[in-house]
């Protein structure tokens, strides 16, 4: 129970920093370009597999990668890194404000957060750090976890998601240890169009990013 209860409060913490300059946050000193005005290549399509949900039923992770404009973090709940996994977290809090200011497109995209560690972050640990974090603002936010490292890995594995696991005395995976931030946006259909670094993490990047494909699929942004 204290576990949870930390989670919970690392998540509340998170969720009303102040949300302009993010802790850890790359600061630009260009403009970005306009939403609309340059392309965004297909880089690879989402990996398939099993997740499970904040109530532990079974998912296809197509569910949460298809059908809306996504983008998709690879997170654990305890991560403390202020350039990992929190940076993630109140950058999706500060581009989801941004969506809320556009009621049209809210239900045109979601977001995900899928944890790398089920070991720890089993459904109801996800299930409280989403009820603290994302509370019940109206655009789609799952979080996400898997039933074992061996139901993670393929997926890991698809995104190209690299991590350091910690084994036992007999060599058995454990938990995860380190990895470098990725975040992913995807279009409606499942492909990969970028791969945010910590480095280009950056809000209205990542907002523009995300009207430029509603732009493609007709979306009327204003």
């Amino acid at each position: 129970m204290g576990g949870l209860l930390a989670v919970t409060a690392l998540a509340s913490t998170l969720a009303c920093a102040a949300p302009d300059p993010l802790p850890g946050a790359p600061q630009f000193s260009f403009v970005p370009p306009l939403p609309g005005t340059y392309k965004l290549p297909v880089i690879q399509r989402a990996p398939f597999g099993l997740v499970l949900d904040g109530n532990g039923r079974v998912r296809p992770l197509s569910q949460f990668t298809t059908g809306k404009i996504t983008l998709l973090s690879f997170i654990y709940t305890y991560c403390r890194d202020p350039t990992g996994c929190p940076l993630a977290h109140t950058t999706f809090v500060e581009v989801r404000a941004r969506l809320l200011e556009r009621s049209a497109l809210r239900d045109r995209v979601r977001f995900v957060s899928l944890s790398f560690d089920p070991l720890h972050d089993l459904p109801h640990v996800m299930k409280a750090f989403s009820a603290a974090l994302a509370g019940t603002a109206p655009v789609e936010w799952s979080f996400l976890t898997t039933s074992s490292l061996s139901s993670l890995a393929p997926l890991l594995d698809g995104f190209g998601q690299e991590i350091a696991i910690e084994n036992d005395a007999q060599g058995r995976p454990t938990r995860t240890l380190a990895h470098m931030l990725k975040v992913f946006l995807l279009d409606r259909r499942g492909q990969v169009r970028e791969i945010y670094s910590t480095a280009f993490l950056a809000p209205q990047v990542v907002l523009n990013d995300m009207l430029t494909l509603l732009l493609e699929d007709g979306a009327k942004i204003q």
